[in-house]
């Protein structure tokens, strides 16, 4: 009620944690769709990210931007889909790159027995 807009009765505050998770996400997209620019190169020398996958690096020791950024790419793995290209920072079974979601959840049975969880596509 409190967040609803207001010709339908609510107060319109805006959900703060939903507005925080949108922003949070539209940096992670233009992380990947940016290239050549200083922000990115800083990030991949402060977060090591020639690793597999930026989002998958642990959060320990990581700034609060970090930490809010990891949040909000766990949290948008489940309707946001990558374009493969090759391969290299998509992880085969836990990222969202095929069908409705990610392999990990359509073949749970075939997920729960795999010894490479968190292995790239390439």
């Amino acid at each position: 009620m409190i967040a609803q807009k207001k010709e339908f009765g609510g107060l319109g505050i805006p959900d703060l944690r939903t507005l925080n998770l949108s922003l949070l996400a539209a940096w992670i997209q233009r992380y990947h769709l940016n290239n050549n620019v200083l922000w990115k190169q800083i990030v991949e020398f402060k977060y090591k990210t020639e690793q597999p996958n930026l989002l998958c690096c642990p959060d320990l020791g990581a700034s609060p931007f970090g930490k809010g950024v990891l949040l909000a790419a766990n949290t948008a793995c489940f309707s946001f889909q990558w374009k493969v290209g090759n391969g290299r920072r998509i992880r085969f079974w836990e990222d969202h790159w095929f069908g409705t979601s990610s392999l990990a959840i359509q073949f749970w049975h075939l997920y729960a027995i795999v010894n490479e969880k968190g292995a790239t596509i390439s």
